[in-house]
């Protein structure tokens, strides 16, 4: 991957070599090493919250593959996180192609205030993220609230939000039959926030109106 690499550092890539790059290899994955809260305001719309002192557990348990494309990001703005330090801990626990960037105008945002209004003026909200806190005030005022853990059955076993159902994602698809509303208000979560991110995209694409992505069960407050 020399070709991606910067006279200033050789993890850094511009933001438009970072797209180019995540755009052909479908492995990329892209991290936002921010704090919960700054990720919820705005972040590129494919990446996944890691705060950079959870990466190494997250990598740990989620890419054992170390030659994988990595993308780390923070914004410069932001106080909480830093990209450049994100990479240099990848590349101590071995991973090869780790690079960091600030993303600019080839990347495409996303939040919890981000609402597209399509032609017939129906709002369609995108991939909604909210923080422990707003999934503990949502499950608490309401009484219908689904939480639904998508890790597996030892992680569930393990320790799990009481009240919460377990469907594994990879499972997700084929049991869509025991979350018959869909209208009913779901809290996605798995153990860092990539298995909620594709339950969430499985639900959506089933016509489910009311989900929400907290992301780690770590997040509950």
């Amino acid at each position: 991957m020399e070709e991606y690499n910067s006279r200033f550092n050789p993890m850094h890539i511009s933001s438009g070599e970072a797209w180019e790059l995540v755009s052909r290899d479908s492995g990329a994955i892209v991290l936002d090493v921010r704090s919960e809260e700054s990720y919820s305001e705005r972040h590129v719309s494919i990446a996944i919250n890691v705060p950079f002192e959870d990466i190494a557990e997250y990598v740990e348990v989620n890419v054992p593959d170390k030659d994988r494309v990595i993308v780390c990001y923070c914004f410069c703005d932001d106080k909480g996180g830093s990209a450049l330090s994100a990479c240099n801990l990848l590349v101590d626990l071995g991973y090869t192609n780790s690079y960091y960037m600030e993303p600019d105008t080839e990347w495409e945002y996303a939040g919890t205030s981000v609402v597209e209004v399509d032609e017939t003026g129906h709002n369609e909200s995108r991939h909604i993220i909210i923080s422990g806190r707003e999934a503990r005030e949502l499950y608490d005022s309401n009484p219908g609230v689904i939480l639904l853990d998508v890790r597996n059955q030892n992680e569930y076993d393990s320790g799990h939000i009481e009240g919460s159902i377990l469907i594994p994602s990879a499972e997700l698809e084929g049991r869509l039959d025991e979350l018959p509303d869909k209208d009913a208000v779901i809290i996605v979560y798995c153990r860092a926030g990539t298995r909620s991110a594709a339950a969430y995209g499985v639900l959506a694409a089933a016509g489910y109106t009311n989900i929400y992505d907290m992301q780690s069960i770590n997040n509950w407050k």
